[in-house]
Order: C-alpha cells, then sequence, then structure tokens
C-alpha cells in the first residue's frame, strides 16, 4: 500500500491554529488521528489560551513532509 500524507490543520481558537503532518491511509483517518493526537500531546504545542475543545478546519493529501507527527 502507497503511504499517503496529510496536513491536517487543526483550530482551537479561530486566531489559533496548529498543523499536524499525519501519515494516515485517507483524509478521515488522518483527521481522528491528529485529533487523538492533540487530546493527548496538545500541551507539546505553543497555544496562547488553554482549551480543551479542537475542530479540524481542513485536511489535505500532501507530499511525503520532512517530519510526521503522527503514523497510523
Amino acid at each position: 500500500m502507497t503511504k499517503k500524507y496529510y496536513a491536517v490543520e487543526v483550530v482551537r481558537q479561530i486566531e489559533e491554529t496548529v498543523e499536524i503532518m499525519v501519515e494516515a491511509p485517507d483524509e478521515t483517518t488522518a483527521h481522528d488521528a491528529a485529533l487523538a493526537h492533540l487530546k493527548s500531546r496538545g500541551g507539546e504545542y505553543q497555544w496562547l489560551n488553554a482549551k480543551c475543545d479542537f475542530v479540524v478546519w481542513r485536511e489535505r493529501e500532501i507530499d511525503t513532509p520532512a517530519i510526521v507527527d503522527v503514523s497510523v
């Protein structure tokens, strides 16, 4: 199976975003993996205000990135 990579942009507040590089077989799995990753390790990212709700703003397939944050 060919590996696919997705950039999943997650919003905590409309002005706060972080992009997670995800290796996954499809967009839905990438979406779920990015949210689970942030829920367990969100403190490692720079956020201005601590909130626990995450909304996936968009995900898009990308070429192989230099760093992969999550592999599913």
